[in-house]
This record gives structure tokens, sequence and C-alpha cells, in this order.
């Protein structure tokens, strides 16, 4: 009985520190196919990975990607990506409120005005997530792994 409290225990512990160094990132778009803003975005989170992966593949860290096609209900959240459950805006300035404007794309796919999400980064203002937010913030996240 104490054997196997013992295994239970270290297969927990095992967990935890697999779930430590996990990046979780959740990348949530309308659609990344026909909207420009969801593509370049993808885009961005594409680039940013395959450079990650080089950078961790000698560590303990490890990533897991989740996409995620948002509900017309939800279309004023797209773009974003979440990082270990935090939007990416809110884990570089706390301070940071949503912002949006019309998108063009999406209007045309739902077939009436839509406001996406905008991003300003470095006082430059972005339709998408560009891929150096991206990386900062992952940044920020693995400082905290420590």
């Amino acid at each position: 009985m104490l054997a196997e409290e013992h295994s239970n225990l270290n297969n927990l512990l095992t967990d935890y520190n697999n779930y430590k160094n996990m990046l979780k990132i959740e990348f949530l778009y309308y659609d990344k196919n026909n909207c420009k803003r969801c593509f370049s975005t993808a885009k961005s989170v594409r680039l940013t990975l395959k450079e990650l992966k080089k950078v961790i593949k000698d560590t303990e860290m490890s990533i897991d990607l989740k996409e995620k096609k948002l509900p017309e209900s939800k279309i004023q959240l797209s773009p974003s990506i979440l990082i270990n459950g935090k939007d990416i805006e809110k884990l570089l300035n706390k301070n940071s409120k949503l912002k949006s404007n019309v998108c063009s794309d999406c209007c045309k796919l739902s077939g009436h005005s839509v406001n996406c999400r905008t991003f300003n980064y470095r006082g430059k203002n972005y339709n998408y997530i560009p891929k150096e937010m991206i990386r900062e913030a992952i940044n920020l996240v693995f400082k905290t792994f420590d």
C-alpha cells in the first residue's frame, strides 16, 4: 500500500513538472482562410512557434497549441491569442483595453457590419497580432517558469 501511494505521488509530481514547463497557446479566430487579420495572425503564430521549437528542443519545455474557430457570436474576439490562459495584450500591458474596428473581410463573411480586434504594440497599431508581440509575451511567460 505504501509503495502504491509513493508511486501515485511520483506520478503527481511528474504531471506537475510537465504542466509547469508547458506553454499552452490558444489561437482564437473567426476565419483564418478568408480574413486577412486571422490569416496574418495565424502566420505570426506559425513562424513564432517554428523559431521557438528550435530554441527549446534541448530543454524540458513543451508547447501545446490549440486553434479554435470562434462562432459568429464571438467574432469581436477575433483574432486572439491566449498564453497559459491569459490574453496576450493583458500579459504585455495589464491596463490595456480591448480595441476593435470594422473588419471588411468578416463583414463580407457574416453579411453585416462587424468589428474585430486591433492591437497596439510598441506604439504602432495592427489589425493582426505581430510575431514580435507573440515572441515578447512568450518570453515574459518563460521568465515566470524559473
